[in-house]
């Protein structure tokens, strides 16, 4: 098939999940044979226009420049679809975008949305007390307009897309690279360049530090470990860089996804303590995409989370990793120094990740959900 992806706020490439997710979805639909045009945003010393890892690249750009005018790229997204001629769009779903979906409606091409954020009003949304003071509620128009003029959409959480849409909602897991993300890349130097000593424990987070990511309750937790010589804290991610605050470690600020594989395959468990309460959208459930979870089983690595569905789908109490109280900084602690002490329950634990998420959560399987989708709409 030939596929216009339509994705324009993101860079790519880039250092968030979600220049991330929008490049392993490209490839991976390209990579099982289908001819993919993915329409992002213009950068600094990258082509407007070029093939790479097997993906036609469109970058475009709008004025204002500002992501909340994201609408603007749609005579963009119109001439590419006029040149290409696609069989199907898919859309990445933004509150001020659409510029795909209708531009599809306007051509009579069959329509993906792929909602990876809500779409609906969280309870006490900010959002939803603007729009209302609007009257009209402009924002939630714009939304369920978009939900109405796609074809089928997808999302990680049915409860996410407005009520009337989920019936042609199809439900998807994302994943990780299960290719790139392997435990054969484990290197000595790196550690060492790190400063972790010979011989600790590599407790590693990766992300981008937002609120609800969990990062104060992390570093509480290494805080109350400062005691232990063998046990060293790596957080990946964040503005800069800087030396651990009281705990042994340090923060790497962000670094290129090209260096995260052998990153993550070095340390030794991995860590995802999101802080749920700190993002009222959650209250929804959980739709976030655990993209640094995926990478860590990947990898090999025990994780170690908290017991919310469906994360606790993902990692399964002592089979991918162990659970911790949420916000519980002490309880963290107990169970990072349980990790600490038992090579053979990390290796165990490991192990059975990799085979869970090669199984069940790589980005090859997402793909393979998606290509479903949209064969059945462009049929």
């Amino acid at each position: 098939m030939r596929i216009v992806y339509v994705a324009s706020d993101q860079h790519v490439p880039g250092r968030t999940g979600g220049s991330v997710h929008v490049l392993e979805v490209a490839r991976g639909l390209a990579a099982r044979g289908h001819e993919v045009h993915a329409v992002v945003h213009r950068a600094a010393g990258v082509p407007d226009d070029e093939e790479r890892d097997g993906v036609l690249w469109h970058r475009v750009a709008w004025r204002p420049g500002h992501r909340l005018f994201r609408y603007r790229a749609r005579a963009a997204v119109e001439r590419i679809i006029h040149s290409v001629e696609p069989q199907a769009l898919m859309e990445r779903y933004y509150n001020f975008g659409g510029e795909g979906i209708l531009a599809a409606e306007k051509a009579g091409i069959p329509s993906l949305l792929e909602v990876n954020s809500p779409a609906v009003d969280h309870p006490g949304s900010l959002k939803a007390a603007l729009d209302a003071l609007a009257l009209v509620h402009p924002l939630r128009r714009r939304r369920e307009r978009l939900c109405r003029s796609a074809t089928a959409l997808v999302a990680p959480l049915v409860e996410i897309v407005p009520e009337f849409a989920r019936s042609k909602t199809a439900k998807v897991s994302w994943g990780a690279n299960v290719d790139a993300f392997h435990p054969s890349r484990r290197r000595a130097d790196l550690r060492s360049r790190h400063g972790v000593p010979p011989g600790a424990v590599v407790v590693l987070f990766i992300g981008s530090f937002r609120p609800w990511h969990g990062v104060p309750v992390l570093e509480a937790a290494a805080r109350r470990l400062s005691h232990r010589a063998d046990l060293h804290f790596l957080l990946a991610g964040g503005p800069h860089e800087s030396d651990g605050a009281g705990y042994r470690g340090r923060r790497l600020g962000s670094l290129a996804y090209e260096e995260m594989p052998e990153l993550v395959a070095s340390a030794d468990v991995g860590a995802a303590p999101y802080d749920t309460r700190r993002l009222r959208q959650l209250r929804l459930g959980f739709y976030w995409s655990p993209l640094k979870i995926f990478e860590y089983m990947a990898s090999g690595l025990p994780t170690v989370t908290i017991s919310r569905p469906p994360l606790d789908e993902i990692v399964r109490e002592e089979q991918e990793g162990c659970h911790f109280r949420e916000g519980d900084d002490a309880d963290l602690a107990r169970v990072l120094e349980r990790l600490a002490g038992d090579a053979a329950l990390r290796a165990r634990l490991g192990a059975q990740a990799r085979t869970r998420v090669v199984e069940s959560y790589s980005w090859a399987r997402h793909c393979e959900q998606l290509e479903g989708v949209l064969r059945r709409i462009a049929s």
